[in-house]
């Protein structure tokens, strides 16, 4: 039963909705659909959720102190999170919904073109999912030509409770199974229907959907229990190839969004290896062949977490380890996604900045990319050590890099080198572990390949420059964009994917990281900055 009314402001538009006696403001507003990063799911820690309450503010919470000057918290300012309405209010949100992230996609955009013209001679059609703990992209693929034609990128909106998997986990343990589960059906179906309305196209003429994502994702969106997940000894409810229909799976989003008919269209998730180790990171493996190649190659997808695989046809070692979500903004003072606005390339010259923007839009805060050449930036300029102390003149407030256009200071700080340190030394010790695991140096691999949008767009220069990436291997780094939205597609459109997916499935082996004493010994060395 709906208590309250809130007024909600942004972008200029005004929406009214309800609120329930007891819930947070931040709740309310996602139960109608209007989202907020919450990158700690709504716990008070991480800043992300601010709104200004014009009308009918609640009481000033210490988490709200944490985050907002007493200018502003006079002005109204609140974390969503904390905010609990006690009669009805005006808010302005003043964040962005995160609508226009930027997704990686082009892995396949040499074809894109030349598809594109092919297209009417096409009636049948297949649909190729990557779901991204941060964001989703879909691809439309032609039977006969297997091309793509089209892509449509969205938010993952399940983000307004966390922004890593492990607070996903945590919410969906909470009570929140459901709320999840329906999250990202409603933005897998919007995104396909987007996706056949801007190719004229429908679903009739859809003959399968194949999706790959991370275990958490894959568990979320059937509904599974995430109870085991978190917890020793880590076991997955399902991890093998789970096979299902459109209608079981969409219907109620279908429904819910209009739709009259049903439809009985094939939908596969992709096989993952591990709790940690997911479809996402074997349909990589496909895309780039390792089940066909004789020589060592390693596949790496940094994101929250940080993923990794070495081998080929006959032995493949995987592993993963938590980075933490400071490669995607988070956990960074002044850090957002990689939306309009967010400073994705730094330059330091003494004591000034020089900084690009996605979109070349006026500066709003810092993305993963940013945060890599920040680091290496300060690190040239001396202005940083080796031990990840910045000098003495910036460890209070940061090192400036750019003013937001109300005037704020987009800073990075003390704790922003932590954060980074803490993210590459996960890393690079993940990596150096299945190295020596698997027998090998640096001098017998043959490709590393980089997956993920945040690879995609990293300077590798500058993350070999802090130590995240081994110098030895920069001439035979290959950044491959998207390779979990290119598995699917493989696997729909090569006859034999299936075998070869179960053969890279059979022949993987887990290396967990919790107690291994030379991951540990790694993680303690590569803290420092080479």
């Amino acid at each position: 039963m709906e208590e309250y009314t809130i007024t909600a402001v942004r972008n200029g538009a005004e929406k009214k909705i309800g609120a329930k006696k007891g819930e947070s403001l931040l709740e309310a507003l996602v139960r109608h659909d209007i989202y907020l990063s919450a990158a700690c799911g709504g716990t008070g820690r991480c800043g992300k959720c601010g709104v200004q309450m014009c009308k009918g503010a609640t009481e000033i919470k210490e988490a709200d102190r944490l985050f907002f000057t007493e200018a502003q918290l006079q002005e109204g300012m609140r974390l969503a999170c904390e905010a609990y309405p006690q009669s009805d209010c005006r808010i302005v949100i003043e964040t962005g919904d995160e609508a226009d992230f930027e997704v990686v996609t082009e892995y396949q955009e040499n074809d894109a073109a030349e598809a594109k013209k092919e297209k009417t001679d096409e009636d049948c059609f297949l649909i190729g999912i990557d779901i991204g703990t941060t964001t989703i992209a879909v691809s439309l693929v032609g039977c006969a030509s297997r091309k793509i034609y089209h892509t449509v990128t969205v938010v993952n909106h399940q983000r307004a409770y966390g922004a890593d998997v492990i607070s996903r986990i945590q919410a969906a343990n909470d009570g929140k199974l459901p709320e999840l589960t329906h999250s990202i059906r409603k933005d897998l179906y919007t995104s396909m229907e987007r996706l056949l309305e801007e190719t004229g196209g429908s679903f009739t003429q859809i003959q399968k959907i194949a999706i790959a994502g991370n275990t958490t994702m894959g568990h979320l969106l059937m509904g599974y229990s995430c109870e085991t997940l978190g917890v020793y000894p880590f076991d997955p409810v399902n991890i093998g190839t789970i096979e299902t229909d459109f209608t079981g799976l969409f219907g109620a989003a279908a429904k819910e969004a209009g739709a009259k008919e049903e439809y009985g269209i094939p939908v596969v998730l992709l096989p993952g290896i591990s709790t940690y180790v997911g479809a996402d990171i074997s349909a990589g493996m496909l895309f780039n062949g390792f089940d066909a190649s004789n020589k060592v190659d390693i596949l790496v997808d940094l994101g929250t977490n940080g993923e990794m695989a070495i081998g080929n046809k006959d032995k493949i070692l995987v592993t993963s380890t938590a980075a933490g979500p400071a490669f995607e903004g988070g956990n960074i003072s002044c850090g957002m996604g990689s939306v309009q606005g967010a400073i994705c390339q730094v330059r330091i010259d003494g004591t000034k900045a020089e900084c690009k923007t996605i979109k070349d839009a006026p500066p709003l805060g810092l993305c993963g990319t940013g945060v890599i050449e920040t680091a290496y930036e300060l690190l040239k300029e001396e202005w940083l050590d080796e031990t990840g102390m910045l000098e003495e003149d910036y460890f209070d407030d940061g090192f400036v890099l750019a003013q937001t256009p109300d005037g704020q200071d987009i800073a990075f700080t003390q704790k922003d080198v932590r954060e980074i340190q803490l993210a590459k030394s996960a890393v690079r010790a993940g990596l150096e572990t299945l190295l020596l695991r698997y027998g090998v140096t640096y001098d017998d691999i043959g490709t590393l390949y980089l997956a993920g949008g945040f690879g995609y767009r990293m300077d590798l220069d500058k993350a070999v420059g802090i130590g995240l990436l081994p110098e030895e291997l920069l001439d035979r780094t290959t950044a491959v964009g998207n390779s979990s939205l290119g598995g699917t597609v493989t696997y729909l459109t090569d006859p034999d994917a299936q075998r070869r997916m179960e053969r890279i499935v059979q022949v993987s082996e887990e290396i967990p990281l919790a107690s291994d004493k030379d991951f540990n010994r790694f993680y303690t060395d590569y803290m420092f900055f080479e």
